[in-house]
């Protein structure tokens, strides 16, 4: 599994550690609850101000660690990662198609694009509808109530027709609980994906790429970054400089509140090294500029300066391969 593993820490790249994937005010404001935190209620108190009361911050992490072990450019401290990076010719990386199916029933093993509205008693009830968005379910991976997925097999893309399940007693929702319920299903499409496109896009085989749809990623996700999925596996990456595998390992120690395992760090490592030699090459740079126009000043004082830098030297090496490849 361990192409699996090293796509899910892409997932991660491609959202990058903290900045990008959160929205700065619901960050802000949980930052501000744990700079209050047990100091009084949000109007104030004797013993605090109007923000909540005065705190020493001891209950609030160091995030400016994250910061160590790199430059202000937002760089590996000392680190020339093309020093250690073989890049692939963008012209040469080869993005694999993933066809959608309409012409044949549906089969065991097959990625399927499906829609559903599920009623009780004739009423939607909450959270039982994809609102048209799709989903990508797989058939014998994917699990849902009863036999929902079993129901699917047999039937052709373009069908509408109802399904029949009963909730389990002690499924967690009183308003659900041990209810029959019947769901309207519209079959979309079958995901076409053969052997071959799930190994370019770093998976062992099918059966392993059907098992991170099923739990982690829609097709739709792994198509828009499967050519930078399919550059970073081609990239070759040598040793790795143990100052670089001690800010990364210290930057997912601080992140997951536990040591990480040594191939998460070398793997996460080698991607950051990839991303970092493609901004050398292409000149990317992080200046203070930038941090105004992604709206990151609130961070730096958070985070430091050159953990921002860094965060948005990756959105822009992604950004750049995204619409380069492809």
């Amino acid at each position: 599994m361990k192409k699996m593993r090293f796509l899910c820490l892409f997932a991660a790249l491609v959202m990058t550690l903290c900045l990008a994937s959160c929205e700065k005010g619901v960050f802000l404001d949980k930052l501000n609850e744990q700079l209050n935190a047990g100091t009084g209620d949000e109007t104030g108190d004797e013993t605090g101000d109007e923000t909540g009361g005065e705190t020493d911050g001891t209950d609030l992490p160091d995030y400016t660690a994250l910061s160590e072990g790199l430059d202000e450019d937002g760089h590996f401290e000392g680190i020339t990662a093309s020093q250690y990076v073989t890049l692939p010719d963008y012209d040469s990386v080869q993005v694999p198609e993933f066809p959608q199916i309409t012409g044949r029933a549906i089969e065991d093993w097959d990625i399927v694009n499906i829609d559903f509205v599920g009623s009780i008693d004739g009423v939607e009830f909450a959270g039982g509808s994809t609102g048209g968005q799709g989903t990508d379910i797989v058939v014998g991976y994917t699990s849902y109530i009863d036999d929902f997925i079993e129901q699917l097999v047999g039937h052709t893309p373009g069908e509408n027709f109802d399904i029949e399940v009963t909730f389990p007693e002690d499924y967690g929702n009183e308003e659900l609980n041990g209810k029959d319920a019947v769901f309207n299903i519209t079959v979309n499409f079958i995901w076409d994906v053969s052997e071959e496109a799930a190994q370019m896009i770093g998976f062992t085989d099918r059966d392993e790429m059907c098992q991170y749809v099923a739990y982690y990623s829609p097709v739709e996700a792994l198509i828009s970054s499967s050519g930078v999925n399919v550059f970073m596996s081609a990239a070759q990456c040598g040793d790795i400089p143990a100052s670089v595998l001690e800010t990364v390992r210290n930057q997912l120690a601080f992140l997951n509140g536990s040591q990480p395992d040594e191939e998460s760090v070398t793997l996460q490592a080698q991607l950051y090294l990839i991303v970092q030699a493609v901004a050398e090459k292409e000149g990317f740079t992080a200046t203070d500029e930038d941090i105004t126009a992604y709206e990151y000043e609130s961070f730096v004082e958070v985070y430091g300066a050159p953990f921002v830098k860094f965060d948005i030297l990756r959105d822009k090496v992604v950004t750049f391969l995204d619409e380069t490849i492809g």
